[in-house]
């Protein structure tokens, strides 16, 4: 796979060619729609950088995508909270990080967290040396920006803080910072989480049962636990 980058009109392209099917297929699972490419406004901070160290690790990316096979998670969730704290920035974290955070048995394919708009910024600026995808607003979805650090994909969302005024919606870009997460305690730190319930409904809209049945596996075994 080679990137290229260039102008369309008053913005900057960051292309994708000599993708096979089944990295096309894995590329716009993650993120680069079906034509690979992204398109960002002028003055995009760290679009160079973030094109360099895609250059490096967009091949490992694509494979851990296709074969589902990243690293420890466990690691860069500490680093990833380690960074939020020097910041002052708050994150929830959410995805199969958050199921695994809580004992769920399942094995995360990247680490995704919520934080505020400020937060968005400030997490690229401590991300800087891998960060892999500039950070920019998407319409619909919200600002975010991608890091390839410690051998897996940390990502991050935020939109304006607002609290939810009906049931969880299952798309996280509905969510912010004020959502009503629950808190958990994982490493001798304390986790903001969505509610379980709320990730199993996620999973089942999502097409992914065996998630499902791992999340139904570890509240029989807290059931269990109970009643020993």
């Amino acid at each position: 796979m080679r990137i290229v980058t260039g102008a369309e009109g008053n913005w900057r392209i960051l292309r994708i060619l000599d993708a096979d099917p089944g990295q096309q297929k894995a590329l716009a699972e993650l993120g680069f729609g079906a034509d690979l490419v992204r398109r960002y406004p002028p003055g995009t901070r760290y679009f160079d950088r973030a094109v360099a160290n895609l250059r490096q690790n967009l091949d490992e990316i694509v494979r851990q995508r296709i074969a589902g096979t990243p690293p420890g998670w466990a690691g860069p969730l500490e680093d990833l909270l380690r960074r939020a704290g020097q910041a002052r920035v708050p994150v929830a974290v959410v995805g199969s990080a958050a199921l695994a955070a809580r004992g769920v048995d399942v094995r995360p394919g990247d680490i995704d967290v919520i934080t505020t708009m400020d937060g968005v910024d400030a997490l690229a600026d401590s991300y800087q040396e891998s960060l892999v995808m500039p950070v920019a607003t998407v319409p619909g979805f919200g600002k975010w920006s991608r890091a390839f650090s410690g051998g897996i994909r940390v990502e991050w969302l935020g939109n304006p803080a607002r609290p939810l005024e009906s049931p969880w919606p299952l798309a996280a870009s509905a969510w912010s910072i004020a959502s009503p997460f629950e808190a958990i305690r994982w490493e001798n730190r304390i986790l903001c989480v969505p509610p379980l319930e709320v990730q199993r409904r996620a999973e089942v809209h999502r097409g992914r049962p065996d998630r499902a049945a791992a999340i139904d596996e570890y509240l029989q075994s807290r059931v269990r636990e109970q009643q020993a």
